[in-house]
Protein backbone atom coordinates (compact mmCIF):
# COMPACT_ATOMS: atom_id res chain seq x y z
CA UNK A 1 0.00 0.00 0.00
CA UNK A 2 2.96 2.51 1.10
CA UNK A 3 4.09 1.68 -2.52
CA UNK A 4 1.25 2.00 -4.17
CA UNK A 5 0.58 5.23 -2.79
CA UNK A 6 3.91 6.53 -3.59
CA UNK A 7 3.60 5.58 -6.87
CA UNK A 8 0.17 7.25 -6.78
CA UNK A 9 1.37 10.76 -5.58
CA UNK A 10 4.10 10.75 -7.98
CA UNK A 11 2.16 9.90 -10.96
CA UNK A 12 -0.10 12.95 -9.18
CA UNK A 13 2.91 14.79 -9.34
CA UNK A 14 4.06 14.38 -12.69
CA UNK A 15 0.35 15.06 -13.70
CA UNK A 16 0.52 18.37 -11.95
CA UNK A 17 3.47 19.45 -12.84
CA UNK A 18 2.81 18.61 -16.74
CA UNK A 19 -0.11 20.81 -16.16
CA UNK A 20 1.14 24.14 -14.97
CA UNK A 21 4.15 23.79 -17.71
CA UNK A 22 1.72 22.85 -20.23
CA UNK A 23 -0.75 26.25 -18.53
CA UNK A 24 2.51 28.21 -18.68
CA UNK A 25 3.22 27.53 -22.09
CA UNK A 26 -0.41 28.25 -23.65
CA UNK A 27 -0.26 31.55 -21.55
CA UNK A 28 3.60 33.26 -21.69
CA UNK A 29 5.27 34.55 -25.01
CA UNK A 30 7.71 32.35 -26.19
CA UNK A 31 9.84 34.66 -26.75
CA UNK A 32 10.03 37.34 -24.53
CA UNK A 33 9.34 35.43 -21.53
CA UNK A 34 6.08 38.17 -20.33
CA UNK A 35 2.21 36.91 -21.08
CA UNK A 36 0.90 36.55 -24.13
CA UNK A 37 -1.70 38.71 -25.91
CA UNK A 38 -4.38 36.09 -24.93
CA UNK A 39 -3.98 35.68 -21.31
CA UNK A 40 -3.32 39.85 -21.55
CA UNK A 41 -6.86 40.05 -22.69
CA UNK A 42 -8.76 37.67 -20.58
CA UNK A 43 -6.59 39.08 -17.05
CA UNK A 44 -7.50 42.28 -18.27
CA UNK A 45 -11.23 41.93 -18.69
CA UNK A 46 -11.33 40.51 -14.41
CA UNK A 47 -9.00 42.98 -13.64
CA UNK A 48 -11.32 46.23 -14.62
CA UNK A 49 -14.30 44.27 -13.37
CA UNK A 50 -12.81 43.84 -9.94
CA UNK A 51 -11.31 47.70 -10.19
CA UNK A 52 -15.38 48.86 -10.86
CA UNK A 53 -16.57 46.81 -8.34
CA UNK A 54 -13.86 48.03 -5.30
CA UNK A 55 -13.69 51.61 -6.59
CA UNK A 56 -9.88 51.39 -7.27
CA UNK A 57 -7.97 52.84 -9.73
CA UNK A 58 -6.55 50.53 -12.63
CA UNK A 59 -4.10 51.36 -15.23
CA UNK A 60 -2.48 50.90 -18.31
CA UNK A 61 1.25 51.24 -20.12
CA UNK A 62 1.89 50.27 -23.82
CA UNK A 63 4.85 51.03 -25.53
CA UNK A 64 6.44 49.57 -28.45
CA UNK A 65 10.32 49.63 -29.81
CA UNK A 66 11.02 52.81 -31.82
CA UNK A 67 12.93 51.88 -35.06
CA UNK A 68 12.87 48.18 -34.47
CA UNK A 69 11.65 47.32 -37.92
CA UNK A 70 14.87 48.83 -39.01
CA UNK A 71 16.92 47.29 -36.56
CA UNK A 72 15.45 43.47 -36.96
CA UNK A 73 15.82 44.50 -40.89
CA UNK A 74 19.42 45.91 -40.61
CA UNK A 75 21.24 43.14 -38.54
CA UNK A 76 18.41 40.14 -38.72
CA UNK A 77 15.52 38.18 -36.80
CA UNK A 78 18.24 36.43 -34.47
CA UNK A 79 19.46 40.10 -33.10
CA UNK A 80 15.89 41.78 -32.86
CA UNK A 81 14.82 38.51 -31.26
CA UNK A 82 17.71 39.27 -28.16
CA UNK A 83 16.24 43.08 -27.94
CA UNK A 84 12.86 41.61 -27.58
CA UNK A 85 13.81 39.11 -24.80
CA UNK A 86 16.06 41.93 -23.14
CA UNK A 87 13.05 43.60 -22.97
CA UNK A 88 11.01 41.07 -21.44
CA UNK A 89 13.44 40.41 -18.96
CA UNK A 90 13.48 43.90 -17.50
CA UNK A 91 9.63 43.73 -17.23
CA UNK A 92 9.91 40.54 -15.75
CA UNK A 93 12.21 41.82 -13.08
CA UNK A 94 10.05 44.93 -12.07
CA UNK A 95 6.29 44.09 -12.75
CA UNK A 96 5.04 42.06 -9.90
CA UNK A 97 1.89 41.00 -8.95
CA UNK A 98 -1.10 41.32 -9.25
CA UNK A 99 0.36 43.85 -12.14
CA UNK A 100 1.09 41.78 -15.49
CA UNK A 101 3.22 42.31 -18.08
CA UNK A 102 2.76 40.92 -21.74
CA UNK A 103 3.43 40.94 -25.48
CA UNK A 104 0.93 42.56 -26.83
CA UNK A 105 2.39 42.06 -30.12
CA UNK A 106 4.92 42.55 -32.78
CA UNK A 107 7.03 44.91 -30.77
CA UNK A 108 4.45 46.41 -28.68
CA UNK A 109 3.96 45.67 -24.75
CA UNK A 110 1.48 46.03 -22.50
CA UNK A 111 1.56 46.31 -18.31
CA UNK A 112 -1.90 46.29 -16.27
CA UNK A 113 -0.99 47.97 -12.79
CA UNK A 114 -4.27 47.27 -10.58
CA UNK A 115 -4.57 49.73 -7.99
CA UNK A 116 -2.22 52.84 -9.57
CA UNK A 117 -3.70 55.27 -10.14
CA UNK A 118 -2.25 57.95 -13.22
CA UNK A 119 0.32 59.63 -11.25
CA UNK A 120 2.00 55.98 -10.45
CA UNK A 121 1.97 54.66 -13.39
CA UNK A 122 3.71 57.24 -14.98
CA UNK A 123 6.30 56.65 -12.62
CA UNK A 124 6.64 53.35 -13.51
CA UNK A 125 6.71 54.06 -16.73
CA UNK A 126 9.21 56.41 -16.78
CA UNK A 127 11.53 53.91 -14.39
CA UNK A 128 10.96 51.20 -17.41
CA UNK A 129 11.45 53.62 -19.88
CA UNK A 130 15.12 53.95 -17.98
CA UNK A 131 15.68 50.82 -17.62
CA UNK A 132 15.07 49.66 -21.53
CA UNK A 133 16.53 52.46 -23.00
CA UNK A 134 19.44 52.00 -21.13
CA UNK A 135 19.63 48.15 -21.63
CA UNK A 136 19.31 48.86 -25.72
CA UNK A 137 21.98 52.00 -25.63
CA UNK A 138 24.11 49.21 -24.47
CA UNK A 139 23.89 47.41 -27.68
CA UNK A 140 26.79 48.08 -30.10
CA UNK A 141 24.67 47.27 -33.50
CA UNK A 142 22.32 50.55 -32.23
CA UNK A 143 24.90 52.62 -32.64
CA UNK A 144 25.25 51.64 -36.44
CA UNK A 145 22.15 52.83 -37.07
CA UNK A 146 21.60 55.90 -39.32
CA UNK A 147 19.06 57.25 -36.21
CA UNK A 148 21.98 55.99 -33.82
CA UNK A 149 19.28 55.31 -31.01
CA UNK A 150 16.86 52.40 -30.13
CA UNK A 151 14.37 54.02 -27.78
CA UNK A 152 10.32 53.26 -26.81
CA UNK A 153 7.60 55.56 -27.07
CA UNK A 154 4.95 54.93 -24.27
CA UNK A 155 0.88 55.87 -23.48
CA UNK A 156 -0.65 56.11 -20.47
CA UNK A 157 -4.20 55.92 -19.21
CA UNK A 158 -5.77 54.90 -15.69
CA UNK A 159 -9.44 54.42 -14.84
CA UNK A 160 -11.42 56.31 -13.34
CA UNK A 161 -9.28 59.14 -14.14
CA UNK A 162 -10.01 58.98 -17.79
CA UNK A 163 -12.46 56.93 -18.74
CA UNK A 164 -15.72 55.83 -16.22
CA UNK A 165 -16.05 52.39 -17.92
CA UNK A 166 -12.66 51.13 -17.74
CA UNK A 167 -13.79 48.80 -21.15
CA UNK A 168 -12.13 51.24 -23.37
CA UNK A 169 -8.91 51.65 -20.97
CA UNK A 170 -6.49 49.73 -23.73
CA UNK A 171 -8.17 52.18 -26.31
CA UNK A 172 -7.38 55.61 -24.51
CA UNK A 173 -3.38 53.80 -23.88
CA UNK A 174 -3.38 53.28 -27.39
CA UNK A 175 -4.22 56.68 -28.48
CA UNK A 176 -1.65 58.45 -25.83
CA UNK A 177 0.98 55.64 -28.19
CA UNK A 178 -0.20 57.13 -31.12
CA UNK A 179 0.17 60.75 -30.11
CA UNK A 180 3.12 59.94 -29.14
CA UNK A 181 4.49 58.36 -32.04
CA UNK A 182 2.89 60.69 -34.36
CA UNK A 183 4.68 63.87 -32.68
CA UNK A 184 8.10 62.84 -31.46
CA UNK A 185 8.81 59.20 -30.11
CA UNK A 186 10.90 58.53 -27.91
CA UNK A 187 8.69 59.96 -24.74
CA UNK A 188 5.78 58.74 -21.90
CA UNK A 189 2.04 60.49 -23.43
CA UNK A 190 0.04 60.25 -20.60
CA UNK A 191 -3.80 60.39 -21.99
CA UNK A 192 -5.55 63.75 -22.05
CA UNK A 193 -8.48 65.25 -24.06
CA UNK A 194 -9.52 68.72 -23.56
CA UNK A 195 -13.43 67.02 -24.11
CA UNK A 196 -13.27 64.93 -21.32
CA UNK A 197 -13.70 68.17 -19.32
CA UNK A 198 -17.37 68.83 -20.61
CA UNK A 199 -18.56 65.09 -19.48
CA UNK A 200 -20.29 66.47 -16.16
CA UNK A 201 -22.02 68.97 -18.00
CA UNK A 202 -23.83 66.98 -21.13
CA UNK A 203 -26.33 64.73 -21.00
CA UNK A 204 -26.35 61.05 -22.77
CA UNK A 205 -27.61 62.38 -25.85
CA UNK A 206 -24.72 64.55 -25.69
CA UNK A 207 -22.17 62.30 -24.35
CA UNK A 208 -22.52 60.19 -27.50
CA UNK A 209 -22.25 62.87 -30.06
CA UNK A 210 -18.94 64.19 -27.64
CA UNK A 211 -17.68 60.93 -28.17
CA UNK A 212 -18.54 60.91 -31.96
CA UNK A 213 -17.15 64.46 -32.64
CA UNK A 214 -13.59 62.75 -30.16
CA UNK A 215 -14.11 59.94 -33.29
CA UNK A 216 -14.05 62.54 -36.11
CA UNK A 217 -10.98 64.41 -34.46
CA UNK A 218 -8.93 61.10 -34.68
CA UNK A 219 -10.12 60.30 -38.15
CA UNK A 220 -8.88 63.96 -39.19
CA UNK A 221 -5.36 63.35 -37.22
CA UNK A 222 -5.18 60.33 -39.69
CA UNK A 223 -6.10 61.90 -42.60
CA UNK A 224 -4.04 65.40 -42.58
CA UNK A 225 -0.22 64.35 -41.48
CA UNK A 226 0.01 68.33 -40.46
CA UNK A 227 -3.46 68.51 -38.07
CA UNK A 228 -2.14 66.05 -35.93
CA UNK A 229 -0.48 67.57 -33.26
CA UNK A 230 -1.26 71.21 -34.53
CA UNK A 231 -4.69 71.04 -32.55
CA UNK A 232 -2.92 70.57 -29.43
CA UNK A 233 -0.10 72.99 -29.64
CA UNK A 234 -3.09 75.70 -30.94
CA UNK A 235 -4.90 74.67 -27.56
CA UNK A 236 -1.62 75.65 -25.57
CA UNK A 237 -0.71 78.39 -27.18
CA UNK A 238 -4.75 79.66 -27.17
CA UNK A 239 -4.76 79.14 -23.36
CA UNK A 240 -1.65 81.54 -22.58
CA UNK A 241 -2.80 84.38 -24.37
CA UNK A 242 -6.42 83.75 -23.16
CA UNK A 243 -4.89 84.13 -19.36
CA UNK A 244 -2.33 86.76 -20.88
CA UNK A 245 -5.87 88.76 -21.55
CA UNK A 246 -6.85 88.04 -18.38
CA UNK A 247 -10.32 86.20 -18.87
CA UNK A 248 -11.64 84.00 -15.91
CA UNK A 249 -11.44 80.40 -16.05
CA UNK A 250 -15.11 79.64 -17.80
CA UNK A 251 -14.14 81.87 -20.92
CA UNK A 252 -10.27 80.61 -20.97
CA UNK A 253 -12.10 76.97 -20.84
CA UNK A 254 -14.58 77.93 -24.03
CA UNK A 255 -11.54 78.99 -26.14
CA UNK A 256 -9.45 76.13 -25.20
CA UNK A 257 -12.02 74.32 -26.71
CA UNK A 258 -12.57 76.27 -29.63
CA UNK A 259 -8.86 75.81 -30.26
CA UNK A 260 -8.90 72.21 -30.11
CA UNK A 261 -12.07 72.12 -32.49
CA UNK A 262 -11.04 74.91 -34.66
CA UNK A 263 -10.19 71.90 -37.85
CA UNK A 264 -12.39 69.65 -37.16
CA UNK A 265 -14.88 70.64 -40.17
CA UNK A 266 -11.65 69.34 -42.19
CA UNK A 267 -13.50 65.94 -42.05
CA UNK A 268 -15.33 66.94 -45.30
CA UNK A 269 -12.03 68.00 -46.97
CA UNK A 270 -10.80 65.52 -49.47
CA UNK A 271 -7.06 63.71 -48.41
CA UNK A 272 -5.97 64.56 -51.77
CA UNK A 273 -6.45 68.06 -50.48
CA UNK A 274 -5.08 68.28 -46.93
CA UNK A 275 -1.91 66.88 -48.24
CA UNK A 276 -1.05 68.24 -51.44
CA UNK A 277 2.79 69.33 -51.41
CA UNK A 278 2.57 72.65 -52.63
CA UNK A 279 -0.46 75.67 -52.78
CA UNK A 280 -3.86 74.45 -54.19
CA UNK A 281 -5.70 75.50 -57.09
CA UNK A 282 -8.57 78.07 -56.98
CA UNK A 283 -10.92 75.04 -56.79
CA UNK A 284 -9.78 73.28 -54.39
CA UNK A 285 -8.98 76.41 -51.91
CA UNK A 286 -12.82 77.42 -52.13
CA UNK A 287 -13.49 74.04 -50.35
CA UNK A 288 -10.63 74.58 -47.82
CA UNK A 289 -12.16 77.97 -47.11
CA UNK A 290 -15.39 76.01 -46.27
CA UNK A 291 -13.99 73.56 -43.14
CA UNK A 292 -15.15 76.32 -40.47
CA UNK A 293 -19.06 76.39 -41.58
CA UNK A 294 -18.52 72.89 -41.67
CA UNK A 295 -17.12 72.55 -38.08
CA UNK A 296 -19.49 74.72 -36.57
CA UNK A 297 -22.04 72.57 -38.13
CA UNK A 298 -20.75 69.88 -36.80
CA UNK A 299 -20.95 70.99 -33.14
CA UNK A 300 -23.95 72.47 -33.39
CA UNK A 301 -26.28 69.77 -31.58
CA UNK A 302 -24.05 70.03 -28.55
CA UNK A 303 -25.66 71.96 -26.23
CA UNK A 304 -22.44 72.69 -24.06
CA UNK A 305 -20.55 74.00 -27.12
CA UNK A 306 -22.73 76.37 -28.18
CA UNK A 307 -20.48 79.49 -27.29
CA UNK A 308 -17.08 77.91 -29.07
CA UNK A 309 -19.43 77.49 -32.56
CA UNK A 310 -18.80 80.90 -33.16
CA UNK A 311 -15.35 80.91 -32.04
CA UNK A 312 -14.58 77.93 -34.98
CA UNK A 313 -16.99 79.25 -38.00
CA UNK A 314 -14.24 82.88 -37.61
CA UNK A 315 -11.36 81.16 -36.54
CA UNK A 316 -10.08 82.65 -40.11
CA UNK A 317 -11.83 86.42 -40.19
CA UNK A 318 -9.06 88.87 -40.61
CA UNK A 319 -9.30 92.10 -38.58
CA UNK A 320 -9.57 94.87 -41.47
CA UNK A 321 -12.33 92.43 -43.29
CA UNK A 322 -10.73 90.57 -45.56
CA UNK A 323 -11.20 87.06 -44.03
CA UNK A 324 -13.80 84.05 -44.47
CA UNK A 325 -16.37 83.02 -44.26
CA UNK A 326 -18.02 86.51 -43.81
CA UNK A 327 -15.94 88.91 -44.00
CA UNK A 328 -16.00 90.27 -40.59
CA UNK A 329 -13.61 92.86 -38.90
CA UNK A 330 -12.36 93.95 -35.77
CA UNK A 331 -14.55 93.94 -32.48
CA UNK A 332 -17.59 92.51 -34.42
CA UNK A 333 -14.96 89.30 -34.61
CA UNK A 334 -15.48 87.07 -31.57
CA UNK A 335 -12.40 87.80 -29.11
CA UNK A 336 -11.86 83.86 -28.68
CA UNK A 337 -11.96 83.80 -32.75
CA UNK A 338 -9.26 86.59 -32.71
CA UNK A 339 -7.27 84.92 -30.21
CA UNK A 340 -7.42 81.59 -32.25
CA UNK A 341 -6.59 83.17 -35.62
CA UNK A 342 -3.10 84.69 -33.88
CA UNK A 343 -1.96 80.85 -32.39
CA UNK A 344 -2.90 79.18 -35.02
CA UNK A 345 -1.24 81.33 -37.73
CA UNK A 346 1.86 80.90 -35.35
CA UNK A 347 1.76 77.29 -35.22
CA UNK A 348 1.64 77.06 -38.91
CA UNK A 349 4.58 79.60 -39.45
CA UNK A 350 6.92 77.56 -36.59
CA UNK A 351 5.88 74.20 -38.09
CA UNK A 352 8.01 71.96 -41.01
CA UNK A 353 6.16 71.43 -44.21
CA UNK A 354 6.87 68.97 -46.71
CA UNK A 355 7.26 71.83 -48.83
CA UNK A 356 9.22 74.39 -46.67
CA UNK A 357 11.17 74.93 -43.28
CA UNK A 358 9.17 76.14 -40.76
CA UNK A 359 10.15 79.89 -38.82
CA UNK A 360 11.93 80.30 -35.57
CA UNK A 361 9.58 81.66 -32.81
CA UNK A 362 11.55 84.68 -33.20
CA UNK A 363 10.83 85.13 -37.09
CA UNK A 364 7.30 84.09 -36.84
CA UNK A 365 6.85 86.69 -34.14
CA UNK A 366 7.91 89.46 -36.38
CA UNK A 367 5.43 88.44 -39.25
CA UNK A 368 2.51 88.62 -37.26
CA UNK A 369 3.40 92.15 -35.77
CA UNK A 370 3.84 92.98 -39.74
CA UNK A 371 -0.06 91.69 -39.97
CA UNK A 372 -1.06 93.59 -37.10
CA UNK A 373 -4.08 95.90 -37.99
CA UNK A 374 -4.74 93.80 -41.05
CA UNK A 375 -4.87 89.85 -40.42
CA UNK A 376 -4.92 89.78 -36.78
CA UNK A 377 -5.83 91.80 -33.58
CA UNK A 378 -2.96 94.80 -33.02
CA UNK A 379 -3.40 94.77 -29.08
CA UNK A 380 -3.63 90.51 -28.97
CA UNK A 381 -0.96 90.82 -31.47
CA UNK A 382 1.55 92.62 -28.92
CA UNK A 383 0.32 90.77 -26.28
CA UNK A 384 1.25 87.59 -27.44
CA UNK A 385 4.92 88.32 -29.38
CA UNK A 386 5.25 89.79 -25.43
CA UNK A 387 4.02 86.40 -24.25
CA UNK A 388 6.40 84.09 -26.31
CA UNK A 389 9.39 86.23 -26.12
CA UNK A 390 9.02 86.41 -21.95
CA UNK A 391 8.48 82.62 -21.86
CA UNK A 392 10.58 81.45 -24.96
CA UNK A 393 11.42 78.32 -22.84
CA UNK A 394 7.82 77.03 -22.56
CA UNK A 395 7.14 77.86 -26.18
CA UNK A 396 9.64 75.61 -27.42
CA UNK A 397 8.87 72.97 -24.69
CA UNK A 398 5.69 73.14 -26.55
CA UNK A 399 7.02 72.72 -29.87
CA UNK A 400 9.18 70.28 -28.91
CA UNK A 401 6.58 67.80 -27.27
CA UNK A 402 4.33 68.18 -30.11
CA UNK A 403 6.93 67.48 -32.83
Amino acid sequence: MFICAWLIGGIASIERDTRNYLLELANKDGLSGVYNHRYFQDYFKKSVEEAKETNQPISLIIFDIDFFKYYNDTFGHTAGDQVLRDVGQVLLQEIKHPGIAARYGGDEFCILLPHHDSKAAFLTAKKLKDKINELILNDEKVNQLPTGKLSITVGVASFPEHTKSGEDLLELADQALYKAKRTSKDKIELYFNVLDTLKGTCDQSEMELLSSTKTLLSIINAKDRYTYGHSERVLKYATLLAQKCGLNEEEVRFIQYGAYLHDIGKIEVDINILNKPGRVSTEEWEVLKQHPYWGSEIIRPIKSLAKVRPYILHHHENYDGTGYPLGLSGSNIPLGARIIRIVDSFDAMTTDRPYKKGMTAETACQEILSMAGTHYDPSLCSLFVSLVLSQSETFNNIETDQR
